[in-house]
């Protein structure tokens, strides 16, 4: 078909299809079904090619609110072993365990008083029992009720009891001394466990290398989360992972996570390693703290840390202790001592780097001038915009930084400036590199050779065609790629003098290198390994490569040669909502959708099994580019940004370690796309200081 009859052919099938009298998801499933079986007919179509986007990861829901704001369900109280007509006499009574000579884990239960939770502990471990075999030791902290009459003769558990009140952590430890086994599992005693539990521990061990320390998903009796991990502040708080959330969410779950630190209400770690550590350090005695330094200078030691959503454990939490004056003195107390030794390591450990998508169009350059007119920059698109709709935010003009020339300095410094006032740590620069022909190059290379601004960076190679519709999509190219291994590697020397660069962006000391459409690459195994074996050779060292999830890519970076992915909203996961009421434009033929509701989704998407950085969204209205065509997100407001980026940062602070504490920002300055953190005239600064009040005391 020829191009224009084409294109004509589109333009009225799209016309058609709005003003189809039927609800939105009624059409949704009317075009899904048509692009299902006439799709090979339609495959060079740029409207197919976003509904495959739209529908590759998750089909998109249909809102027609803004509310973000729900109530989770009441999770399922988790099946509680209860104390029936026996009593508490009757149910030790029935309990006996295994003697083996040689276990594999010594189950540690420090116990003062409350004997009846002791003995329903001890009853959940002798019905779920365990595969590995284990020796089970009470250590009795000088109770003064009936644990000694009911549990110092129960065939095959090894009771042990202080001869005086000595606090849980020398109680603990004291068990420890006892213990034969390879493992040591501290268990408190008003814990009851779960199917499974300690055999999903064990396995961390064997499949999770330089594993140090292993915990538990402690649940509450009613069913809330008590805690997936921790996360340890640098004010010695302790931040419980999903505290009185839902414990079946998926963030939740999955498969083993790095965290800071795990309770010592179920903590599984190597004996060799808790003897050569010296055990709880009794500077913390009776207790408090003992278990966070532990954790610590587990990581001090290049161990892990290590979260198993698999294991399952109800803890009742402080049954054993008051809330009085003297536990509390006695917490402040070991936080003192805590933070004297570990505070510094502490505001290290909590840094999460902030990095914004950054467009350098915004100078003009000759092949700009020849496709769209003499003097073209992004602020051409941006300035001719006008509403679709009653309402409509449109044009978004410059507040601060005004209609700026990039090929000025001191543009570039005011950005930077701005940007680490309100706690970004970076931008990433788009780079435009076509088979050898650099576009939109100068922002870059000035910041590279004259060292300002003093601002951290790394770079993106946007990899795609250009086209006169602004998609990267294959119509009406007008410069496209050419890829080869001679390509391959002029690009990877073309960034040399920027990857060498102090300011560059390194996780582990590796340059960070993001690839934007990954799969336009014909080999990206075979482009990472020729890149990788450059920059070794050339003395950079090793790269860190990150595939940008746009156009609905998900697979594993790792099984293309990559290192990680960057999440990119609104790509695949967008929300569609309901036309405005009022629209202005009758040749509008583009796409509405909901940012609270796309935030969401976003926010509850899956741990992925592979190394993954988040992405939070400004806001999004690409009408300067396509005025009749373009996607809009209705509902954006800072206030709806800022609550998804601060769980992003909350999530990144949980489940990323060091380094890989980054997470990214759609966009800096993207203004045609409606992606932007710079002031504008509507919200000033109500974005920026969304974005600093999301990462509270977190310092970037």
């Amino acid at each position: 078909m020829p191009s224009r009859i084409r294109v004509l052919a589109s333009r009225t099938v799209r016309s058609l299809y709005r003003r189809l009298p039927l609800p939105l998801p009624v059409k949704w499933r009317l075009k899904s079904f048509l692009y299902r079986r006439l799709g090979r007919f339609l495959k060079d179509s740029a409207n197919y090619q976003q509904w495959l986007a739209q529908t590759a990861a998750v089909r998109p829901a249909t809102v027609q609110t803004a509310d973000p704001v729900a109530l989770p369900p009441q999770p399922v109280p988790p099946p509680l072993l209860n104390i029936g007509p026996e009593g508490v006499a009757g149910l030790a009574a029935a309990l006996r365990f295994p003697a083996p000579e040689n276990p594999q884990v010594s189950i540690i239960i420090p116990a003062f008083n409350q004997v009846e939770y002791t003995v329903r502990c001890l009853a959940t471990i002798q019905r779920r029992p365990a595969a590995a075999d284990c020796e089970i030791i009470v250590v009795d902290d000088a109770s003064s009720d009936a644990t000694e009459a009911l549990l110092s003769s129960v065939p095959g558990l090894r009771y042990v009891r202080n001869p005086e009140n000595r606090g849980f952590l020398r109680t603990a430890n004291h068990g420890a001394e006892q213990a034969r086994g390879r493992y040591l599992l501290f268990l408190n005693n008003d814990t009851q466990v779960l199917p499974g539990w300690l055999d999903r521990l064990l396995e961390v061990f064997a499949t999770v290398p330089d594993t140090g320390i292993v915990g538990a998903k402690l649940i509450y009796p009613s069913g809330h989360l008590q805690e997936a991990g921790a996360a340890l502040r640098p004010d010695g708080t302790v931040d419980l992972i999903g505290l009185n959330d839902d414990p079946a969410k998926p963030l939740y779950n999955g498969g083993p996570r790095t965290v800071d630190h795990c309770s010592g209400a179920c903590l599984l770690i190597e004996t060799a390693l808790f003897r050569e550590l010296g055990g709880f350090d009794e500077r913390y005695a009776p207790a408090y703290y003992e278990d966070c330094d532990l954790s610590l200078r587990v990581i001090e030691r290049g161990r892990k840390v290590t979260y198993q959503p698999a294991a399952e454990v109800i803890h009742h939490l402080s049954i054993t202790t008051n809330q009085d004056g003297h536990k509390l003195r006695q917490i402040e107390r070991n936080r003192t001592l805590y933070l004297e030794r570990w505070g510094e390591t502490l505001k290290t450990r909590d840094q999460v780097r902030l990095i914004a998508f950054y467009l350098p169009q915004y100078h003009p350059i000759p092949e700009n001038d020849h496709w769209w007119g003499k003097g073209f920059t992004e602020w051409t698109n941006v300035t001719k915009a006008i509403p679709n709709f009653a309402g409509h935010y449109q044009p978004r003009l410059p507040a601060d930084l005004g209609f700026y020339d990039l090929r000025v300095p001191e543009v570039r410094d005011e950005q930077a400036a701005l940007a680490r006032r309100y706690g970004v740590y970076g931008f990433c620069y788009y780079y435009y590199w076509f088979a050898g022909k650099r576009l939109l190059n100068r922002p870059l290379d000035e910041v590279a050779q004259s060292g300002h601004p003093d601002f951290p960076f790394c770079v993106c190679w946007a990899n795609e065609n250009w086209s006169r519709r602004w998609d990267g999509l294959d119509s009406e190219i007008l410069i496209a790629q050419e890829h080869s291994d001679e390509d391959d590697l002029n690009f990877i020397q073309s960034l040399e003098p920027a990857l060498r660069d102090r300011r560059y962006i390194r996780v582990n000391d590796r340059p960070l290198l993001l690839v934007y459409r990954i799969s336009l690459l014909p080999d990206p195994a075979r482009t990472a390994d020729l890149w990788r074996r450059y920059s070794r050779e050339s003395g950079l060292g090793e790269l860190y490569l990150a595939a940008v999830q746009s156009f609905g890519v998900t697979d594993d970076p790792r099984s293309l040669g990559f290192d990680a992915a960057v999440e990119f909203p609104p790509h695949a996961m967008a929300v569609l909502a309901e036309p405005p009421a009022k629209m202005l434009n009758p040749d509008f033929q583009g796409m509405f959708f909901d940012y609270p509701a796309t935030a969401d989704f976003f926010m509850n998407r899956p741990p992925m099994p592979y190394p993954f950085f988040r992405t939070a969204m400004t806001s999004w209205d690409n009408t300067a580019r396509r005025q009749n065509a373009g996607n809009i997100f209705l509902n954006a407001e800072p206030e709806y940004y800022e609550r998804w980026l601060k769980r992003l940062v909350d999530e990144t602070r949980w489940f990323r370690q060091g380094d890989e504490r980054l997470l990214f920002i759609n966009a800096w300055n993207e203004w045609a796309e409606g992606a932007h953190l710079e002031p504008d005239r509507q919200y000033g600064h109500r974005y920026l200081e969304a974005t600093r009040n999301a990462l509270g005391s977190l310092k970037c």
